[in-house]
């Protein structure tokens, strides 16, 4: 279903939300998937990429520093998952990089294993040290303070020329 409203969206046949309703499809999942779909193709509905947690890393990162949508992100990683992607924008300024790469996944098992086997692989999740967790942590929170910052000095600016100008 989505293939065909983004191959008909393609041909130009409609406009974007005549065939996000069209299909049942939400407006802006369909935004999301006709920019990933002009960036990698096909390959965002049948190969799309493999979530680690190396990815989840980049993609909050990148995301934050360029205060990006999640059309952005679509279009640059090829991932559509809204409601993630604000969860990983979410434990990155909170916790750093590593709070994101301990995410496990699945769900908590409710029942143990009463008998436990021996382990002998060893983690291979890449962990930052605490130094770099926090150098990382407060690089992410000074640019979102810039951007901030940015947009409070072009508010200001806005509201100076609307008193100066006649009435």
């Amino acid at each position: 279903t989505k293939l065909r409203a983004l191959v008909e969206y393609a041909s130009g046949t409609g406009s974007l939300t005549g065939i996000a309703h069209k299909y049942k499809i939400h407006v802006m999942l369909f935004q999301m998937l006709v920019s990933a779909y002009q960036t990698y193709g096909t390959d965002v509905l049948f190969n799309p990429p493999e979530i680690t947690p190396e990815f989840r890393v980049e993609v909050a990162h990148w995301a934050i520093a360029n205060n990006a949508s999640y059309t952005q992100v679509a279009a640059k990683f090829g991932y559509v998952g809204t409601r993630q992607i604000q969860i990983w924008k979410e434990i990155y300024r909170n916790q750093g990089p590593n709070g994101l790469l301990s995410i496990s996944k699945g769900r908590q098992p409710k029942m143990t294993n009463k008998r436990k086997k021996p382990t002998k692989k060893r983690s291979t999740k890449k962990k930052l040290s605490l130094e770099e967790n926090r150098l990382k942590q407060l690089e992410a929170e000074n640019l979102e303070l810039r951007i901030k910052n940015e947009a409070l000095k072009l508010l200001a600016s806005m509201k100076q020329r609307t008193k100066n100008s006649p009435k």
